[in-house]
This record gives structure tokens, sequence and C-alpha cells, in this order.
């Protein structure tokens, strides 16, 4: 099948890449020439865990390619994906280039004579494909939905970090359809994947993309606070508790190996809270959702609040060991998770904030996400290491803010050599507390406070 997607960012390279690279011919169509320069050249403008090396073979396969012209585009295939921004603004999801996409899409369609299908694949508020997108295509290509074109909403279920997988080996697909024409032209789309197909409304498609986040969002809300009250409990480690809870049958998959969890579990644990493209924004959309439509959502507030206050635990901490104006601070991470670079709504920045503001040295490492750190107005001021060892060299403390891989390998033993004092404040119980503690090193970190001489180490089988 031919495609065209609107929009090259996180959602709709990768969607593309992963579409051209099951069989569909894909054209990724952006306004920004150097983009599109980029994207043909094979060379992804983010950085996501095996895209570079799927697109340039997807490229060489001339499978996909990037253009400026959506005319052509959208002449040229039979279904368009709008995967364009839907960036929070003033506490509202600011729709405009969804408005502006769509009367593009729409102006190519009045020019078109075969069936085409648009698919919405951007994260919208209930209603919005309909209400919004529909309208928008109907007034520019003068014909109303049906005549020669469908309608549809796809939302998108991606990780980041493990978009690629995510999107080539999905769990689920959730199309919500105008009419049946445009529902068989779907399932002839995505006839290579073996999962489940939900077949239902647009404004149901666009709720459950929204509900899955919030969902999340909240265990990892909930999570935070069982995290701080194992903290107020000297000896009672967050991290103890997690694995304990992780075991539970119910959270355990069928078939899977024994003792092994869901992977539901990665949301059941203990940090700095969550960041991204997609729950700070999805969650607040739905509270005001919520609001406009008189309807309460005291859970999806305190989620927020939760979010929103749990970076600065780690400041509190830090002042707890030491006075912080002049002191040389090392953050470790900047991602707001391992395996991206993206830096949105990343808990580092809060942190890193606080820092500055009660006059820290402060100075920053992240193994991915370096070169668009660089660019960051907020981190005018802070110096870059070059990596985790230059950035300890004479740090009076260090924050772990993202668990990336690269970081286990610091040792209590790096510590105590590269450290002028040896403080590891651990935001996201990477770290064993009791080795780094017995060597020396003041290890303090969200969801558990050591006890003071240091007890027999409990071991798990």
């Amino acid at each position: 099948m031919n495609l065209s997607i609107v929009g090259t960012g996180y959602v709709g390279l990768v969607t593309g890449t992963c579409l051209a690279a099951a069989g569909h011919r894909v054209a990724c169509v952006d306004v920004r020439a150097n983009i599109v320069e980029m994207i043909n050249s094979g060379r992804p403008p983010i950085y996501e865990a095996g895209l570079e090396l799927l697109l340039s073979q997807v490229i060489r396969d001339a499978m996909l390619t990037a253009t400026t012209d959506l005319d052509s585009a959208v002449a040229n295939s039979d279904v368009t994906m709008l995967c364009v921004g839907t960036p929070t603004v003033n506490s509202q999801t600011d729709l405009s280039q969804i408005q502006l996409a769509s009367q593009s899409i729409g102006g190519a369609l009045r020019k078109k004579t075969a069936y085409h299908v648009v698919v919405v694949k951007s994260t919208v508020l209930p209603g919005t494909t309909e209400d919004l997108v529909q309208p928008s295509i109907e007034n520019a290509c003068q014909r109303k939905l049906g005549e020669g074109w469908g309608l549809c909403m796809n939302p998108e279920f991606l990780r980041e970090g493990q978009a690629v997988e995510d999107c080539r080996w999905p769990d689920r697909i959730v199309i919500g359809v105008s009419d049946d024409r445009a529902a068989e032209v779907m399932r002839q789309l995505y006839a290579g994947s073996h999962c489940p197909l939900v077949v239902t409304t647009p404004k149901t498609a666009e709720m459950i993309k929204y509900v899955a986040n919030s969902l999340f969002a909240t265990l990892i809300s909930f999570s935070n606070e069982v995290g701080n009250l194992c903290a107020s409990v000297p000896g009672v480690d967050a991290r103890e508790v997690w694995r304990g809870v992780h075991l539970d049958r119910r959270l355990t998959p069928m078939r899977a190996e024994p003792g092994k969890p869901a992977e539901v579990v990665h949301y059941l644990w203990h940090g700095l809270g969550f960041g991204g493209s997609c729950f700070p924004k999805d969650v607040a959309a739905l509270r005001g959702f919520g609001k406009r439509n008189g309807v309460a959502t005291g859970l999806l507030d305190s989620v927020l609040t939760t979010n929103e206050t749990q970076p600065l635990r780690m400041i509190d901490l830090l002042e707890k060991e030491m006075d912080v104006p002049n002191k040389k601070v090392a953050v470790l991470g900047l991602a707001f998770k391992p395996g991206t670079d993206d830096l949105r709504d990343s808990p580092a920045f809060p942190v890193i904030r606080a820092l500055k503001k009660r006059g820290a040295k402060v100075v920053v490492h992240d193994p991915v996400a370096m070169p668009l750190a660089r660019r960051h107005d907020e981190l005018s001021g802070v110096d870059f290491a070059s990596d985790w060892q230059d950035a300890l060299k004479e740090a009076d403390a260090c924050c772990l803010v993202t668990s990336w891989s690269e970081y286990k390998a610091i040792t209590p033993e790096h510590c105590l050599q590269f450290m002028r004092q040896p403080v590891i404040l651990d935001g996201r119980g990477f770290f064993d507390p009791t080795s780094f503690t017995r060597a020396g090193v003041i290890w303090r970190g969200i969801g558990y406070t050591p006890i003071v001489p240091l007890p027999a180490v409990p071991k798990w089988d």
C-alpha cells in the first residue's frame, strides 16, 4: 500500500519507517527542508533505539522517501496519516497544527478522484477527529466525508526507547472508523500484524489513548508516594517492597517464566516522576477535558501534583547533607528516561533549576541527549562533562536522575576516587545503598533511608 505521513516527529518518523519495513511505500512530509534532507540521507532527526539502522535500510530499499510536497505525496498514496504535534499551551491542547494539516490534506484531496483514507495518529481529545479534522478536510476539499474519502482515528502506543519494537510488533491496534470502507482499508494496512484489532468509533479510540497513558502515569505517581512512605521509616527499602509486590500472580502473565512479572511492574517503581512527550501532556489534557465537562478528576489532580513535586525531594535530601551554595553538583541523566534523547518534562530540569537557584555549580552528563541539551536554554551556565567520570571529578555531590545502564559502572570506589565529597543522591533506586554506605560513601535516595549502623544484608534468591 502507498502511504503518506504528514509530520516527521517522533510518531510520524517511527511509524513511517516501520510501515516501510513492513512492505508499504511511504512518503514522509515535512515543511522543514533540512529535516527532509536528513531523512533522505538516512539520518533520523531524533534518537530512538534501532531507528537509524531501520531508516537507512528502507531508504536504501527505496521504500521510504521524505518530501516537502504534500500535494504530490497525497496524490500518490492510498492513506494519509496525520502525525503532527499537539503541544500543551496555557493548560490547553494546541490543535493549530492539526487544523492546518487537515486543511492542507483537504486541499490535496480536492484534486484527487481515487478513494483515500485520512488517519489521525496525533493524540487528540475525544471529539477532535469528527469535530475539527472532518470539517476542516470537508471545507478544503469541498466534499463530504464518504464522498471519495474516509476518516479514521488510529492512536499510537509507542514507548520512547522501545518505539521501533512497539511499532513493528504491537500488542494491539485500535482504529476508530467513519465507515466500513475505511475500516477495510485499515485492515489491509495492518494485515501483517498478528495482534488484536479493536475497531470502534473515533471518539472511543481517542479516549483509549488518554486512558492508557493516564493509567501508567497514575501507577508511577502511586509508586512515588509509596517510595516516599518507605523513606520515612529508616530501614524500609522501597526496592525490596516492590520486588515483593511484583511477584504477585496477578502481575505475572500466564505462561511466562516462573516469577517473571508483567511489564506493568516497570511503572510500579519509585523515582523522580514521569516525563516525555505523552504522560504529562495527556494526563493534563484529560484533566482539562473533565473540567470542561463538569467531571471532577481528583485522582488525576493528585497524579500531576505528585509528579510536579517529586523531583524536588532530591534537593531536600541534598540540603540535609550540605550547604548547597558554591558546591559542585554532578547531575547524571538529562533525558526523561533511558533509551531516548527526549528532554521534554524531564525531572532533570526542576532539579537543575533548584540547584542553580541555590547557587550550586552544576555539571551535567547524559550518554545520548548531550547534543540536544547543549542547545537548551535552561542549561545555560552549566558545565557539560564528556563522560560520567569527568562529571564526578571534584564534585561535592552527584544526583542520579536517569537510570542509564552506563551508570551501573559507577562503583563506591569511583566515588571515593573522583569526588571531593562522596555524596550520592539516587533518584531511581538504581544503586545498592548498602554497598555504597559500607564503603564510606554517603548514599541518600528516593524510597529508602538506611539504618546506621547498617544491619546484615538480606539476600534475595
